[in-house]
């Protein structure tokens, strides 16, 4: 979870209107996943929150889809979840960097982030 994200909690928290995350995005970016970051490195698409699963006391999951033909020719190596599907300027909650993993055509592409609030 990156800086945006505890920033934006706590105004939640606080009673604020903040935009919430409803959007996963997808890139190329390589580096180490830091708090200060405000979008990713390299991106490519995003998409809307498929399903959100609060059943789990203190945890959220979301899970964002994506078919064949839109990661086709596509080597991912980061996503993230943002506020808007604009992307908003700063609007990151949270980056995640991973091996690169190349798409050819047949295969969709699932994420989920679960966050457990302590």
């Amino acid at each position: 979870i990156v800086n945006y994200a505890k920033r934006s909690t706590a105004l939640l928290v606080g009673g604020s209107t903040t935009i919430i995350p409803t959007y996963f995005v997808i890139g190329s970016g390589s580096g180490v996943a830091l708090a200060t970051q405000t979008t990713l490195i390299n991106t490519f698409d995003n998409q809307a929150v498929t399903s959100t699963d609060s059943t789990v006391l203190n945890k959220i999951t979301w899970t964002g889809d994506w078919t064949e033909s839109e990661v086709s020719g596509l080597t991912l190596t980061e996503f993230g979840m943002i506020a808007s599907g604009t992307g908003i300027t700063g609007s990151i909650w949270s980056r995640s960097t991973f091996p690169s993993v190349t798409f050819n055509g047949t295969q969709e592409l699932r994420i989920q982030e679960t966050w457990e609030v302590f």
